[in-house]
């Protein structure tokens, strides 16, 4: 068996049943002959880690993607930049140049590992073949734990062959056996102080990161906070630990929380973060810390404990086993929690349906162009349960990150960018979600800066029948930018006085494109788009919007 056709067989072993690149890769190559693997060839390979995030976060699995030498690699970096930020697994598996060569000029000759250093947990060359498959092995292991991220693998020429002048590496044998992920769980001292924290507090409240998600804690993070009638929030990456709908959920905290959120969080007794980080966008440059309140920080890495605020108790451990293990201590106390009762729980329901109430009279507004919001609520309508929202980086598709102008229901999950926000990573990752879970309804919320930037995607989303949804609020500029110029200048230098016809492009590139320009067409244009999904055809549904950006003054 060649080197990379080992490769693409230690792939599948690893449980990896999807790998990206724009097809001139060698793994691609042998990919497309693997039983068990699905090489999905996109047309620019910036666009691959990107993919390979969004079926990391809905597979469980580490994300496989591969380009070619030089500039196809260069092409990879932002996504890598973005997966180490969003603690994303994902394997990349690429070729260099033939060694024997280095530093004399040879073709695409470039310094790669240097490159990908400052963006992955570890950057290699594979310099005996003998070795290949510890270097996949340990890729996918440091992929997978400790804080999950990217790892980069380059196999040169002449350790694995060239397929452009012949395949002259030796011939080895897949001897794999595939990396395990490592649970660990938290110390029980702490855990039991932790525990009577908890159940010494009259108003805790929960929140969830993406460490979280990735440890697959729902289970736990729910049993818990309904043990505790502990209401419970949520960072953009921790989205999908419960559903929006349950009558402790209060949204998302940081710039995208609502009254809700704001008044809970701040007049909580204790805050109990499981899998965050508690960056600036999460907390508003962590001023969202209630004065006095008792702090409990779970995180699957020590150093991570204290990084920004200090903790009564932090826990380091997995997300999963630590919230069992507070339960099971919990149970073992045997002791009525201070903070249940059906007065709090009617309290928050109350609160919730002033709340759901006001924001539909909000939407309801007739403006034109039209207001983000509604688009983004009539959205939420539509789609309803069983959908992954994948969002994208940008102002007007910002009102997606707020619940409840859009709800994250039951049997829905997020796949949100990262604190590097690369723009373009929801426009791609929307089709890697769909050809992952292709019984789920599949929205991108973006605007038209960076749905120009990865639409040249859309020809791949048609080719492999990738159904998902393009809703485009499309304010003719980089929004974010602009607004901040406006705030401080008093002018902009962001918008676009030519356009394109975002609708004929989808339809040029074998979508379906429709522009929308009446509010009596905006619910039967998402309606057809659904049914269209259901078809296996991509939708591109432009709206023109203007520059609401209240909710982010009314957040603060």
């Amino acid at each position: 068996m060649y080197p990379w056709e080992a490769v693409a067989h230690m792939v599948q072993a690893q449980g990896v049943d999807m790998t990206f690149g724009i097809g001139d890769s060698h793994l691609q190559l042998y990919a497309e002959k693997t039983d068990g693997l699905r090489a999905v060839n996109v047309r620019y390979e910036g666009s691959a880690p990107f993919m390979a995030m969004a079926y990391a976060r809905l597979s469980g699995k580490p994300g496989v993607c591969s380009a070619s030498t030089g500039p196809g690699i260069a092409n990879m970096v932002p996504g890598a930049l973005e997966a180490l930020s969003g603690c994303s697994p994902l394997v990349m598996l690429c070729h260099s140049i033939n060694q024997k060569t280095e530093g004399m000029g040879e073709f695409q000759e470039c310094d790669q590992l240097g490159m990908m250093r400052p963006v992955t947990k570890w950057a290699v060359r594979v310099n005996d073949i003998n070795r290949l498959s510890w270097y996949v092995n340990r890729a996918f292991s440091l992929a997978m734990n400790d804080q999950p991220g990217p790892v980069f693998v380059e196999i040169p020429y002449d350790v694995g062959g060239d397929i452009t002048h012949g395949i002259s590496a030796d011939i080895v044998e897949p001897h794999f056996r595939a990396a395990t992920r490592l649970r660990t769980a938290g110390d029980p001292d702490t855990v039991s102080r932790a525990a009577d924290l908890l159940l010494q507090a009259k108003r805790p409240v929960m929140l969830a990161g993406t460490g979280a998600m990735l440890s697959g804690a729902g289970g736990a993070f729910m049993r818990l906070a309904e043990k505790l009638g502990m209401p419970f929030a949520t960072s953009p990456g921790g989205r999908g630990i419960g559903s929006e709908n349950h009558p402790l959920a209060l949204g998302l905290v940081g710039m995208y929380r609502n009254t809700l959120a704001k008044e809970y969080l701040m007049s909580a007794d204790l805050v109990l973060t499981v899998g965050s980080r508690n960056e600036a966008f999460q907390t508003h440059r962590w001023e969202d810390m209630p004065a006095g309140a008792r702090f409990i920080q779970i995180d699957a890495v020590a150093s991570e404990i204290g990084r920004n605020w200090v903790p009564d108790v932090g826990i380091a451990g997995d997300a999963s086993l630590v919230l069992q293990q507070l339960l099971q201590t919990i149970e073992e106390h045997n002791q009525v929690p201070a903070g249940t009762g059906s007065a709090r729980t009617t309290e928050i329901a109350t609160a919730k349906r002033e709340l759901l109430a006001a924001v539909d009279s909000e939407c309801a507004t007739t403006e034109y162009p039209f207001a983000a919001k509604r688009i983004v609520h009539e959205l939420s309508n539509v789609f309803g349960n069983n959908t992954v929202l994948v969002n994208e980086n940008g102002s007007q598709d910002s009102w997606s990150f707020v619940y409840p102008y859009y709800t994250v229901g039951d049997q829905s999950i997020c796949v949100p960018v990262a604190e590097q926000t690369c723009m373009g990573m929801g426009v791609v990752g929307a089709i890697a979600a769909k050809l992952t879970m292709p019984d789920k309804n599949v929205v991108c919320v973006t605007g038209d800066g960076a749905f120009q930037m990865y639409m040249k995607e859309l020809p791949t989303a048609a080719q492999y029948g990738a159904g998902c949804t393009w809703v485009v609020l499309n304010n003719s500029s980089f929004g974010w930018p602009g607004y901040y110029q406006m705030q401080t200048v008093g002018w902009n230098t962001t918008t676009f006085t030519v356009q394109p016809d975002l609708a004929a492009v989808a339809r040029a590139c074998g979508c379906h494109g429709r522009r929308v320009e009446t509010l009596e067409g905006i619910r039967p244009a998402l309606e057809e788009a659904l049914q269209l999904n259901n078809k296996g055809i991509p939708v591109v549904l432009d709206f023109p919007v203007g520059q609401d950006m209240t909710h982010f003054d009314r957040a603060r």
